[in-house]
C-alpha cells in the first residue's frame, strides 16, 4: 500500500500524508482506470475499512477510521511522510473546501473553527456568512433565529443531525409550524455544518432550499483523550453595560481502541438592550376609503397614522448536550447520538404610544352615496347653529343621510366614528381624537431540540449497510405573555385636535406633535387611565420517530461506482394549544404604580428624542414581573383578579399526526473524469388532522380530515473534473416542501349576523343569521419544485474560487400566511352549506427563482513574512423571485419571496502568524419583503449590514484567548417600512456593539 499511496502521489501531483506504521505491511489491489485522485485513494483503501482518506486543500490524508482487530506484521522500512496541520483560520477553509470539493452536489460547508474566529451566537450565524444563505434575524436582539436558503423560508428546508432527521417545531409566532429553528443552537460541540444546496436521491425529498445538514464530533476524530473548557464574557456597550456569559466543556475519551465517548456541554446567558422608534398601525389614505382590501392607491400620499416610542431589554438563555459513544469493529460499527439543547428567552418593553382614532365623539356625518367625491368639507357648509342639535349644514338630504328625519343636516345626523372629515369617498383626512397610551409587555418564550439516535454500519466485501433508529422532539413555547395598558382617548384634548407627525430630516426620526399642555401632560403618568392587564400562553411541539436504511454496493472495479438502495419510515405528531390567563385589574392610573417604576428615560437615538420628546417615565421591568405573579397568588399591592373573568382550560387548536414512507435507487458511473450519480426517490405522506369547529349557536366542537399524496423525485448529477484543481457540476432535481399546517388546521368557523335588523343590539339566537362558513384546508397540496444547477469549482493552492447558477420553478406556491391580509385574502369560495358559502384555502400557483452565487478564497501565502498570513475570504449571491400573490383581492399580482433578498454579501480579511490570528468580517443582505398587508401597501424590510473584528491568541495547538466585537459600528438590528423604500417607517431598532472576552484550552 505504501508504493501504491507513493505512486497516487507522483501521478496526481497531489501530497499524500500517511504514517509508516499504519500502512507498512499493507497490501491493495492495483487501479488501472482514468479516475479523480479522490476516488482512487478510496479504492485503494476499500479492502481497510479500518483507514479512511480526507481531503485537505491540496493534501489526501489516510488516517485510522476503525482499529485493526489482528497484530500487524512489522512494517518495511520506508520513508515517513509528515504530516502537517493547518490551525486557524486558514486551515478551516482548506477543510471545509474539502468536504465541498468531494460532495456530488452543490454543496457548501462551515467547519468547527470556522464559526469561532469571528462573533457567533448560534449556528444560523455561522451559516449566514456561506453563499446563498442569509439569516432572518430576531428584531430585538440582533442574533440570527432561522434561515433562508436560496430563497427558500425555514419551513420548506430539511435538517438532519449525523444523517438523520431533525424535528422541528417551527415558530408559532410568525404562524409556521414546520423548520428548525437554529438559534437554539450553539456553535459549541459542532464539527461541521454543510448546506447541501442540490438532493441527491439518499436525501430527503421535502426540502426546496436545500439540506441542512449538522455533524457532531466523535473521540475518534482526534488522536488523543483530551477535556476542552472555554469561557466567555462580553458585555453590550450602550445603555446600562448589560453583561453575558458562556462556558463549555468538552470531553473525548477512548476505552481502548474500540470504545470511544464525546461529550460536550455548554451554556449561555446574553442579555442586551434596545431602543425603538416607529408608527402605530397600517398608513392611511389621505382621503375615505371603504375596504381595507382595495387596491390602486398612491402611497406616496399615505399618512402615518400615529407614532411610539420605546426600550426594552431581552435575555436568552441556552442549556446543550452533545453526546456520541462509538463502538468501532472490524467489519461494524455501532453508535448511540444524543442531543438535547434548551432555549429560554425573556423580552420586556416599555412603550409611549399616539395613535389617531375614530373615537367616542369623533363621530362623523354619512354620505348618501359613500363613492361620491367632490362634496364640501363640513366646516364650509356651515350655515347656522341649534342650541340642541348644534350646527346646521348645507348640505341636502340627497347628499348626507338624515339620520335623526328632521329633513335638515346637524350635528345631530353624526352617526359613524372616523378620522376622515365626511364618512364617504369626499372625506379627507383630519383625525379629531387620538388613544394616548403607555404599555409595558413582557414575552417569556422557551422552546427545546432533542434527539436520541441508535444506528451502526456494517460492511464485507463490496457490500455496506448503514441503519438508524431516532427520537426527536421539538418544542416552541410561550410561557407567559404580558400586556399592561393605560390609556387616555383624547378628543379635543387639551385643546389638541389629533396628533401630528411631524417629519425631520431622517424618515428614521420623526416627532410627535402637540401644543405646549399636551406635551406636558405627555410626560405626567397621572394622564393615564388604566384599560388592561392580562396574559397568554401558548404551546407547540412535535414528536419525531423515525427508522431509516441504506445499503450500497460498490464494485471492484469498472465504469459502475456504486449502486445504493434505501428506505425510511417516519411518524410525526404535532400539538399546539393555549389559553389565557384572567385579566387583573388594575390602579386608577399610571401614577399609582409610582412604587414600581424604574429610572426614567431621557434619551433615546444618540439626542434625538429629549425634553419634551423624550420617553420619560417607565416602569422596572423586574419588579414589574414579580407582581404580575404575585396578583395570580393573591397577594399583589396593586393588582386583583377580575372577578368577571371566565377560566379558559388548555385548548387545543390543532393536532397533526404525519406519517411518510420514502424509498430511493441510486448509483453512481464514472468516465474517466467524469461521474453521472443519478436516481428516484419516491415519498408517501399520509396526514391526519384535528380542529376546532367554532359554532356560537350550536355549540362548538371538533372534527378531523385524513389525506395522503405521493411524491416521485427523479434527480440526476453530473460531476467532471479536469486540469486536475477544477471541477464543474451540473444537476437536475426534484422535491417538495408538504403544505402550510396553518392553512390545513384552521378552526371550522360560523360566522353569523348577530343583529338584523340593525338597531345596534345583538338579537335572540333564534334570529341569527348563516352569513359565510371559514375553514382551512387538510386536502392541500404540497408545493413541487423542478430546480436546475450548474456550477465551477477551482481548488488551487492560494485561490480557490467558486461560480453558480441556480433556477426554480414551484408549483402550488403559498406564502406564509403571516398577516391577516394573507390569510383573509387567501380564502375562496368552495361550495355552500344550509344556504351560506364556504370559504377555504386552496392551493397556490406557479413561482419561479433564479440566481447566482460566486466565492472566493484567496491567501498571500507567497508573499514576504509577515504578509504571508493575510487571505481574504468573500461571497455575493444575487437572486430574483416571483410568485402569484393568491390573494383574492390582489388577482394579476405577481411579488417576490418573502424573507429572499436579491443581493447577499460577505467578506472576511484575516490574517495569523506567530501564533497570532485576527479578523474582520463584513455581512450585508438587501432589503426583502415581509409580507402582504393592507391597500397592498407591502411590508418591508429595509437592508442592514454588520461589521465584526476579532483577535485571537493561540497557545499552540491546544489552547486561544481572544476578544471580538460583534456590529462594530452600531448598525440597526431591524428596519421596517411599508414599501421597498426607507420613507414610510413602521420600525426602527437598535442595540449596539458588544464586547467578548474568550478563553479556551484544552488538557
Amino acid at each position: 500500500m505504501a508504493e501504491a499511496l507513493r505512486a497516487l502521489s507522483r501521478q496526481s501531483g497531489l501530497a499524500v500524508l500517511a504514517d509508516a506504521d499504519l500502512v507498512g505491511g499493507r497490501r491493495t489491489p492495483g487501479i488501472q482506470t482514468r479516475t479523480t485522485a479522490w476516488t482512487a485513494l478510496n479504492r485503494l483503501l476499500a479492502a481497510h475499512p479500518d483507514l479512511r482518506g480526507r481531503i485537505v486543500g491540496q493534501t489526501l490524508i489516510v488516517e485510522r477510521a476503525q482499529p485493526q482487530p489482528l497484530p500487524q506484521p512489522q512494517p518495511q522500512p520506508a520513508a515517513e511522510l509528515e504530516e502537517v496541520v493547518v490551525l486557524g483560520r486558514k486551515g478551516a477553509i482548506d477543510e471545509a473546501l474539502a468536504i465541498k470539493r468531494a460532495y456530488d452536489g452543490v454543496s457548501d460547508v462551515v467547519s468547527a473553527d470556522d464559526q469561532g474566529l469571528l462573533p457567533t451566537n448560534n449556528l444560523a450565524e455561522s451559516l449566514s456568512r456561506l453563499p446563498g444563505v442569509n439569516a432572518v434575524r430576531n428584531h430585538q436582539t440582533g442574533e440570527g433565529d432561522r434561515l433562508t436558503v436560496r430563497g427558500m423560508s425555514t419551513e420548506w428546508n430539511a435538517y438532519r443531525i449525523n444523517g438523520v432527521r431533525l424535528g422541528g417545531a417551527g415558530s408559532r409566532a410568525d404562524k409556521f409550524y414546520r423548520g428548525v429553528r437554529l438559534s437554539y443552537l450553539p456553535p459549541e460541540g459542532i464539527q461541521n455544518l454543510i448546506v447541501r444546496k442540490t438532493l441527491t436521491p439518499d436525501l430527503d425529498g421535502d426540502a426546496l432550499g436545500g439540506l441542512i445538514d449538522i455533524q457532531t464530533p466523535t473521540a475518534f476524530d482526534t488522536d488523543r483523550d483530551h477535556v476542552r473548557l472555554s469561557v466567555e464574557h462580553g458585555w453590550l456597550t450602550r445603555f446600562d453595560r448589560p453583561k453575558s456569559g458562556k462556558a463549555a466543556l468538552a470531553i473525548s475519551h477512548r476505552f481502548g481502541d474500540r470504545l470511544g465517548l464525546f461529550v460536550a456541554a455548554n451554556w449561555s446567558d446574553a442579555r442586551s438592550q434596545f431602543e425603538m422608534v416607529g408608527g402605530d398601525s397600517d398608513d392611511l389614505p389621505p382621503v375615505w376609503f371603504d375596504t381595507v382590501y382595495s387596491t390602486g392607491w398612491d402611497f406616496d400620499q399615505f399618512v402615518m397614522r400615529g407614532m411610539e416610542l420605546a426600550v426594552g431589554e431581552t435575555q436568552v438563555r441556552r442549556l446543550g448536550l452533545n453526546g456520541s459513544l462509538d463502538w468501532r469493529g472490524a467489519q461494524q460499527d455501532l453508535h448511540l447520538r444524543l442531543q438535547y439543547n434548551r432555549y429560554e428567552g425573556e423580552e420586556y418593553r416599555n412603550r409611549l404610544n399616539f395613535r389617531n382614532d375614530g373615537l367616542a365623539g369623533t363621530e362623523r356625518l354619512v354620505q348618501v352615496d359613500s363613492r361620491r367625491t367632490g362634496l364640501a368639507q363640513p366646516d364650509a357648509m356651515v350655515v347656522g347653529s341649534d342650541p340642541s342639535l348644534g350646527r346646521i349644514y348645507g348640505y341636502s338630504t340627497a347628499d348626507v343621510k338624515d339620520v335623526d328625519g328632521d329633513g335638515r343636516i346637524t350635528d345631530a345626523d353624526r352617526k359613524v366614528r372616523s378620522v376622515y372629515s365626511l364618512a364617504g369617498a369626499s372625506g379627507v383626512w383630519d383625525p379629531m381624537g387620538f388613544r394616548l397610551r403607555r404599555f409595558w409587555e413582557s414575552t417569556r418564550e422557551s422552546g427545546l431540540l432533542s434527539s436520541l439516535t441508535l444506528g451502526g454500519r456494517r460492511w464485507g466485501g463490496p457490500w455496506r449497510i448503514a441503519y438508524d433508529l431516532s427520537l426527536s422532539r421539538s418544542r416552541d413555547d410561550l410561557d407567559d405573555g404580558a400586556l399592561l395598558e393605560f390609556r387616555t382617548d383624547a378628543v379635543e384634548w387639551l385643546g389638541n385636535r389629533g396628533m401630528q407627525v411631524i417629519e425631520t430630516g431622517d424618515p428614521r426620526f420623526r416627532l410627535w406633535g402637540l401644543n405646549p399642555a399636551g406635551m406636558a401632560a405627555v410626560q405626567d403618568p397621572a394622564a393615564f387611565d388604566f384599560r388592561h392587564l392580562g396574559e397568554e400562553w401558548e404551546r407547540t411541539s412535535e414528536t419525531l420517530g423515525q427508522a431509516q436504511f441504506d445499503l450500497t454496493y460498490t464494485p471492484p472495479s469498472g465504469w459502475l461506482e456504486s449502486i445504493q438502495v434505501g428506505g425510511r419510515y417516519m411518524r410525526s405528531s404535532r400539538r399546539n394549544s393555549g389559553a389565557a390567563r384572567p385579566d387583573l385589574i388594575g390602579p386608577e392610573t399610571l401614577a399609582d404604580l409610582a412604587g414600581l417604576f424604574g429610572t426614567p428615560v431621557t434619551d433615546l437615538f444618540d439626542g434625538r428624542y429629549v425634553g419634551d420628546h423624550r420617553l420619560g417615565v417607565v416602569l422596572d421591568n423586574r419588579r414589574m414581573a414579580a407582581e404580575i405573579d404575585r396578583a395570580y397568588r393573591g397577594d399583589s399591592a396593586y393588582f386583583t383578579i377580575d372577578p368577571k373573568f371566565k377560566a379558559q382550560t388548555d385548548t387545543e387548536r390543532f393536532r397533526l399526526k404525519e406519517q411518510d414512507a420514502a424509498a430511493y435507487v441510486m448509483a453512481a458511473a464514472r468516465w474517466d473524469e467524469t461521474q453521472i450519480t443519478g436516481g428516484v426517490r419516491i415519498e408517501h405522506t399520509r396526514s391526519d388532522v384535528s380542529y376546532p369547529i367554532l359554532d356560537a349557536l350550536r355549540g362548538d366542537g371538533r372534527d378531523h380530515r385524513r389525506n395522503s399524496f405521493t411524491n416521485v423525485l427523479p434527480s440526476l448529477h453530473l460531476r467532471r473534473s479536469f486540469h486536475g484543481d477544477r471541477v464543474l457540476r451540473a444537476a437536475v432535481w426534484t422535491s417538495f416542501a408538504r403544505p402550510d399546517i396553518a392553512r390545513m388546521t384552521t378552526a371550522r368557523q360560523y360566522v353569523y349576523d348577530q343583529d338584523p335588523d340593525r338597531d345596534g343590539k345583538t338579537n335572540p339566537k333564534t334570529d341569527w343569521t348563516l352569513q359565510e362558513i371559514r375553514q382551512g384546508n387538510p386536502d392541500l397540496k404540497p408545493m413541487e419544485a423542478v430546480g436546475y444547477d450548474l456550477s465551477l469549482e477551482r481548488y488551487g493552492r492560494s485561490t480557490a474560487w467558486s461560480a453558480a447558477l441556480f433556477h426554480k420553478d414551484i408549483r402550488n406556491f403559498l406564502y406564509r400566511a403571516s398577516t391577516s391580509s394573507i390569510r383573509d385574502g387567501g380564502l375562496i369560495e368552495r361550495g355552500e352549506e344550509h344556504g351560506a358559502p364556504v370559504r377555504a384555502y386552496a392551493n397556490g400557483r406557479k413561482a419561479r427563482i433564479s440566481g447566482m452565487e460566486l466565492a472566493i478564497r484567496h491567501n498571500l501565502d507567497w508573499a514576504p513574512a509577515p504578509l504571508d498570513g493575510l487571505g481574504v475570504s468573500a461571497n455575493l449571491t444575487w437572486q430574483v423571485s416571483r410568485a402569484d400573490a393568491n390573494i383574492s383581492w390582489r388577482r394579476g399580482d405577481r411579488l417576490p419571496f418573502t424573507e429572499t433578498p436579491e443581493t447577499l454579501a460577505s467578506v472576511e480579511l484575516f490574517w495569523q502568524g506567530g501564533g497570532w490570528e485576527a479578523a474582520a468580517g463584513w455581512n450585508r443582505q438587501s432589503g426583502f419583503l415581509e409580507g402582504m398587508d393592507s391597500f397592498a401597501n407591502d411590508p418591508y424590510e429595509q437592508p442592514y449590514s454588520f461589521v465584526d473584528v476579532s483577535l485571537r491568541r493561540r497557545w499552540g495547538a491546544d489552547g486561544f484567548a481572544s476578544i471580538q466585537v460583534r456590529n462594530l459600528l452600531n448598525s440597526h438590528t431591524y428596519w421596517y417600512t411599508f414599501g421597498s423604500g426607507s420613507e414610510d417607517l413602521r420600525e426602527y431598532i437598535r442595540t449596539g456593539p458588544t464586547v467578548t472576552l474568550a478563553i479556551s484550552r484544552s488538557f
